[in-house]
């Protein structure tokens, strides 16, 4: 009886607006395949994941890979190459780290992790720039945050009612914005 009234009471502290993690921002999971149980590519190994990583090597690395599906000493070397440029252990085998990082490369448009406003100046503006010409905006990619990119911003903002209308880009905006890119 006690953990019938436990559970009960727990069930309607839930109900009446304990907060949720549901609306909490994270970031989107840029996996381009599901990796085996093992967590791990290696030379030797076949299939369609090894296809898949072949063709994300050729276009983030311009590795020259025949897509076979054949992890060989040519897609080994390509590894090795990537995990050089992401600064991780360069072994060769494709993990999870490996593949987080590969895939970002491949499914993200390069947001810097930064918050932009009006005023701020640089690379990330013209990121964010090339980003919103994407969805639609006709701004001069100059990399000044001036009052054309807030209300391009702010445009895409009012489109989605979890983000906050401020014509900041901030982290829940990247997010989104990153996420529709893809989609």
């Amino acid at each position: 009886m006690k953990k019938m009234i436990a559970s009960v009471l727990t069930a309607s502290a839930l109900l009446m607006g304990v907060p949720s993690v549901a609306g909490a921002q994270t970031a989107p999971d840029y996996s381009i395949f599901q990796l085996p149980k093992s967590g791990v590519l290696k030379s030797g190994d076949h299939g369609e994941n090894v296809k898949i990583l072949q063709w994300a090597l050729n276009k983030v690395m311009n590795a020259g890979l025949k897509t076979d599906g054949i992890f060989g000493p040519k897609t080994k070397k390509a590894v090795i190459a990537f995990q050089k440029s992401a600064k991780l252990v360069p072994d060769g085998i494709y993990g999870k780290k490996t593949h987080a990082a590969l895939s970002e490369k491949v499914n993200s448009y390069g947001f810097p992790e930064i918050v932009l406003k009006e005023g701020s100046k640089g690379n990330a503006v013209k990121i964010l720039q090339k980003a919103l010409n994407e969805i639609g905006s006709s701004l001069s990619v100059d990399g000044i945050y001036g009052p054309k990119t807030k209300a391009a911003v702010l445009k895409f903002q009012k489109k989605y009612p979890e983000l906050k209308d401020t014509g900041i880009f901030d982290a829940p905006t990247r997010i989104l914005l990153d996420k529709v890119l893809h989609d």
